[in-house]
Parts: C-alpha cells; structure tokens; sequence
C-alpha cells in the first residue's frame, strides 16, 4: 500500500545558470550577433582588400626582380658587346696590350663582376679578375696588397704553353709575377662552346648564358655572359664577363616584399639558377657545381608552390596554397626572352606576413568592441542581480533542504512582497522538516528528500545489527528521584547514547522510557554494521563513566547502563496505517538483542553481544566469553560474549590492559568450562575474580560449583 508523503517537496529543476546570468546571456544572445556580424563583415571586406594588395605587392616585387636581374645580365652583355666591337674594330687592340686597362676599368665600373676574359680559337687566354685573399689562385695566396690578377695562356705560337699569373696593387703596379704550367683549354670549356652555338644560330646577336657554376680559378659561384668576336667575317673567339650569384642572391634576399618571403629563379628543366636564400642554391660535389632542381631545394614551400603550378598545368600566375598548414601566396612570371636561356621567377610569401595588421587591426576592434560590450554586460549583471540574488538564494535554500542541509538561516531580506512570502515559506518548511527529524529517522528523511519517492508500507529483510540499551535498577531510582530531576538526568543519558549512535551512523529507533532501541545498515546500507554498533556501545560505555563521575561530584547516584547487541536478518521498513507510521525493524532478532541486554543483569557484565555479531566482527573487537544461552522461541542454544574495548581503535574505545587481560584469561577459563572440566574453570574463575574484583567471574565459579554438585 502506498500513500502520500506529507513532508515530500515538488521536484524542483535546478537550473545549470543561475538567474542574473540567464538574463544576461540573454541580453548577450541579443547583442552578440549584431556584434559578430559586423565585426566579421569588417574583416571579410578588409581581408579581400588585403589579398588584393598582397597580390599586386608580390607581382611587382617579383617583376622587379626580374627587371634587376635582367638588367644586371644586360650590364654584362653590354660591356662584352663594346670589348668585341673594340676587338672587331681594330684586331690589334688584344696584341698591344690595350685589352687590360680595358678590362680593369670595366671591373671598377661595376663591382658585382668577377672577371673579364677573352679567348681565342688558337687556345690563347687572357683574363683579368678581382683578387680574394680566402681564394688561392694559380695555387698560391694572392699578397695581402694585390687587387688585380692577370692570367694569360700565349697559345698562339706554342700549344704548350704555361699559365701566367701576375698580380697587381691598386695603382696597377705589378707585385708578383709567376708561371705554372696548366692544361687549361678554354675551347673545351662549355661557356665557349656555348658561344659559337649561339653564333651559328643567330651572328647578329651571338650571346649565351652560362648556368651557374664554380669559376674555374676563382672557386667562386659566378654566372657569364659570353659573346662571340669576329674576324674576317668568322667567329675568333670569346669575351665573357662574369658576376657573383651570392650579389645577386642577396639583392633578392633585401629586396623581399616581406619578411618571411622568398624568390628563386629557375630554367625551363626546373633547375635552380638563382636563390634568395644562396645556400639552397647548389650542392658542391668534389668540387663541381651541381645546380638543384626546384623541388631539392629546402623551402618546402616554394616546392610546393611549383607542384600546384605544375597540377594546375599553369593555368594562373597568381595563386594561393598550403605547405605544413600554413597558407600562402605565390606569383610566377617568366623572364623576357634573353639568348638561349628560358628562365621563370617564383616569389612565395605567407598570407600572414601581409594579413597581420589586418589581424592587428581586427583584434583591435574586437578588443575596443568587447571592452564596451563587457561593459554593457557588467551593467546588465548588476541590475539583474538586484533583481535575481534573492531568487536565488531562496533556489540555493530549496536545493540544501533537498540535500538535507536544514541547519538554521536569517531572513532574506527584500522590497518584493512575494519573495518575502516565499522566504518565510521557506523558512515554515525548513523548521518543519528538522522538527520531523527528531521523531523520524534523520536517513529516512535524507532519503525522501533525494529520491522524492512516496512512502510505502512494508518491509524487505535485510542482515542489521540491533541495539538495546537499559539503566540498572531505574525502577527504585524514579521511585526515590524528583521527577524534574529524573528527567534531566535520564534525557542527559539518553543525549550521550544518542549522539554515540550517529557518530557511528547508527539510527535511533525509539526512546521506550529508559531504554534506546537502535540499528545499523537501515535505512543506509552499512557494510560495516557490526563493527560500527560495537564503537558506539563502547562510546557509550566511556562516556557514560565520565558523566558519572560529573554526578559523583555532585553527590547524586551514578546511572549503570547496559548494553545487548546482536546481528540477524530482521524486516526492516515503515510499519504502521495511513494514520500514524514508524520506521523500525521487527523479527527474532529483534527479540533476541533484547533479551541480550537483559542476560547482562544475570551475569553481572555491561555490554552483551551475540555469537552472530562475534561472526561480523570479532577478529576487529576485544571480547570475553560469557556462557551458552537459549533464547524463548529458539531451540539451540547459543555463545554469548561481553564485549571490552575495539582493537586498534581510537584511544577512547581501545581496550584497557586490564580489560584486555580480562579477555584473554577468561577465555581460558571458558575453555575449561566448556569442555566440562568445571574444577579447573571453577580455580581459573576465582583467580580472576580474586585479582579484578570481576563480577562475571564470580558469577561463572557458581556456576561450576554448582555443575559439580549437581
């Protein structure tokens, strides 16, 4: 049969946001996509604008590069079409010497050349070059003054003949001057053979590019211009000149459009001719230059550059892409067409480096545009607060009833009338609900309010521990006591055993005049019930002595209480009618904790406790046997025990040397007693007796007296 709780509570949806804030997300609901719209509208519109620049900044820059560079070959081109318009012009300008000071003046008009030289087709060499003290040449250091070097191979009249070297200041004098012998060829060379390439294809302009490479004397990287002379309307031979790739290398690397970019030139084979970054130009390989191919190079963006240009069969020189997530821009153009070379620029650079002041400026906006709308929220906090914190506090009231938080509060205080009426409501409630505590299970109640789940009568079994409690000798101590002191002393008895109990999470069943009815393991389930109603009795026990001696200072009469306790499978539940209910546990076991607490009268002990409860607990308890009792109702008969002290418990329950002695000798007088050898249990009994004063002992030596003279 069920019926209707009348203490149960409406389940109350506790909300995850408390008021004040729910009305301030909603103003942030309201504000915040008009605020979202309009910043990312801003910074869509902004963030094409800058694409667009970024775009136009790439292209230009990479054109520049091209223009330089372009330019920087045309200067070469232009000083070797002058050497050979010279040389055409007049067949003894190389013969009278008139070839050096040609040479130097072009070299001091523009630092970024190397070398200029010519070669003929008898093998003959000439060149003149800047000197590097780091760079032997001709196998040896140049002097720390030299400036110049003059490297000369007369082949005309001998096709053996030594390499000169000379090496001058910077007046021109003449500082060293040595031959070596060299087997040096400038016909098999690929700068000349390239040359008289360019000349068979096209004697109006007969110019060739080199690749880079490593300039034979110089080891430096260089990149030539090569034109083919004239004479008799034949090819003679070759004026090369040639510049640093590292100058050019580095004028890509300052002028980058941004910090993080990158340019490189390369041929229509993918090779690597020119490099922002010169290390990732070339590998050198015992000596030789090897040109990279496009994809070697380090830059793993510029890599991937090329291959989306290439997937994209070229449709667009301008492009976007992503290597290791980073997203970036590219820009590929080709190179006017110049001699035999076809020739392409790439210039890279991460979207970043030209969207930061656009993401400077957008977090800008966001933080001035989140700064006032903080503000406006902060606003919108407070007058919502004025409004929901007593709301909420009565919520946060409401939900510690529900968790059984009932302990005493002020008032709320507030101007609304109606949350004045639902705070004092609250209040009725609270006052009530502790009110109901002391004459219900404190458990019970927790339990309804938790589950909110109708009271139900019945029972199911469940194994508890049952408690009983009685003061010796009450009848003659209320016969001889004032009634208004009786009930002082008995409710202050009453408190201590109380208190003891739900210490240990025991719950109190009923007060039945000077005795306490508890159990453990219900309504809670407690694995550990046995254990928990021994601490408590010995709490109990403890406690008990210390007030007594409060009264022994007063000269009032002590109070002696005894204690039975015993586990069993009992019916435990709400017992009762619609009218009156009681949560309580009812069965044999029941009977017998009672009848337990009574045998302490016969024996002459204070706490009694079952074999059933030794079984839970023992090995954690100190007991001593008392004797084997039967119980009306039951047949067998059955070990009792009185119990000491706990083991290794706090030092208020932990068993006394004496007690612990008391244990340990009596359970030896009990073995004699048991195994019916009453002499010897009769002498161990009074020795205790005798050295404890020890009123069990006493009892049990009559009782051997009496099996032998039965």
């Amino acid at each position: 049969m069920r019926i209707k709780n009348p203490f149960s509570i409406p389940a109350i949806d506790i909300p995850n946001i408390k008021l004040r804030l729910s009305i301030s997300a909603l103003f942030v609901i309201l504000i915040a996509p008009i605020f979202i719209a309009f910043v990312t509208y801003s910074y869509q519109t902004n963030k094409q604008s800058y694409e667009k620049n970024a775009y136009e900044s790439i292209e230009r820059n990479n054109q520049e590069d091209i223009r330089r560079i372009f330019d920087f070959l045309g200067q070469l081109t232009s000083s070797a079409f002058i050497t050979t318009n010279l040389i055409e012009s007049d067949p003894s300008f190389i013969a009278k010497g008139k070839i050096f000071p040609h040479f130097i003046t072009n070299l001091e008009n523009n630092k970024d050349v190397v070398s200029y030289f010519y070669a003929n087709q008898d093998g003959s060499f000439y060149q003149t070059q800047r000197t590097n003290e780091a760079v032997p040449l001709g196998g040896r250091v140049p002097p720390k003054q030299a400036k110049y070097a003059e490297v000369s191979i007369d082949r005309k009249t001998n096709q053996g003949a030594d390499t000169v070297y000379t090496f001058y200041d910077e007046k021109l004098n003449s500082i060293e001057h040595f031959n070596k012998p060299d087997t040096y060829d400038p016909r098999k060379r690929p700068f000349y053979i390239e040359a008289f390439k360019a000349a068979e294809a096209d004697s109006t302009n007969p110019v060739s590019i080199d690749d880079p490479f490593f300039a034979y004397r110089s080891k430096q990287a260089v990149i030539g211009i090569n034109r083919v002379f004239f004479q008799n309307n034949k090819p003679a031979g070759t004026i090369s000149a040639q510049g640093r790739i590292v100058t050019l290398s580095d004028f890509l690397a300052k002028n980058a459009v941004s910090p993080n970019s990158v340019t490189v030139i390369f041929d229509k084979n993918n090779k690597v001719i020119l490099n922002s970054v010169f290390q990732d130009t070339f590998t050198v390989v015992d000596q030789v230059y090897k040109l990279k191919n496009i994809s070697e190079i380090s830059n793993q963006a510029v890599s991937a550059a090329f291959r989306t240009w290439e997937e994209s069969k070229k449709a667009s020189n301008q492009f976007q892409f992503y290597a290791d997530n980073i997203k970036y821009f590219a820009v590929i153009s080709s190179f006017p067409t110049t001699s035999n070379k076809t020739w392409y620029a790439i210039t890279v650079s991460p979207v970043s480096d030209f969207l930061a002041p656009l993401e400077n400026s957008n977090k800008n906006l966001m933080l001035f545009g989140g700064i006032i709308f903080l503000g406006i929220v902060l606003l919108a906090s407070y007058f919502s607060k004025i409004i929901s914190k007593p709301l909420e506090m009565i919520s946060q009231e409401i939900k510690d009833i529900l968790e059984f938080k009932i302990e005493e509060r002020k008032p709320i205080a507030s101007y609304i009338s109606e949350i004045l009426m639902l705070s004092s409501a609250v209040q009725k409630l609270r006052s009530t609900i502790l009110a109901f505590t002391a004459y219900v299970p404190r458990d019970l109640v927790m339990e309804l309010l938790s589950s909110g789940k109708q009271i139900e009568i019945g029972g199911r079994s469940r194994y508890l521990t049952m408690f009983f409690s009685d003061l010796k000798d009450f009848s003659t101590l209320a016969e001889n006591t004032p009634s208004r002191e009786l009930l002082e002393r008995v409710s202050s008895y009453l408190k201590l055993l109380t208190y003891a109990i739900k210490e240990e999470d025991g719950t109190v069943d009923k007060f039945i005049g000077d005795s306490v009815m508890a159990f453990w393991g219900a309504p809670v389930l407690n694995q550990f019930h046995a254990y928990h109603a021994c601490v408590a009795a010995i709490k109990s026990k403890r406690r008990m002595a210390i007030f007594n001696a409060e009264l022994a200072e007063k000269s009032i009469p002590p109070l002696f209480v005894r204690m039975g306790l015993h586990s069993d499978a009992v019916l435990c539940g709400n017992i009762g009618s619609m009218e009156r209910l009681s949560y309580t546990v009812m069965g044999d076991g029941v009977n017998i904790a009672s009848r337990l607490e009574g045998v302490n009268k016969d024996y002459q002990t204070q706490i009694c406790v079952s074999h059933g409860l030794f079984k839970e607990a023992g090995e954690r308890l100190w007991v001593r046997p008392i004797d084997k009792i039967a119980v009306k109702g039951r047949q067998n008969e059955f070990l009792i025990y009185e119990l000491m002290g706990i083991r290794n418990g706090d030092p208020e329950v932990e068993a006394t040397e004496d007690e612990k002695q008391l244990c340990i000798l009596t359970k030896d007088a009990y073995t004699f007693y048991a195994a019916g050898q009453y002499a010897e249990a009769e002498l161990a009994y009074m020795a205790i007796a005798t050295e404890f004063n020890d009123g069990l002992s006493k009892v049990m030596a009559a009782k051997c007296r009496e099996k032998l003279h039965a």
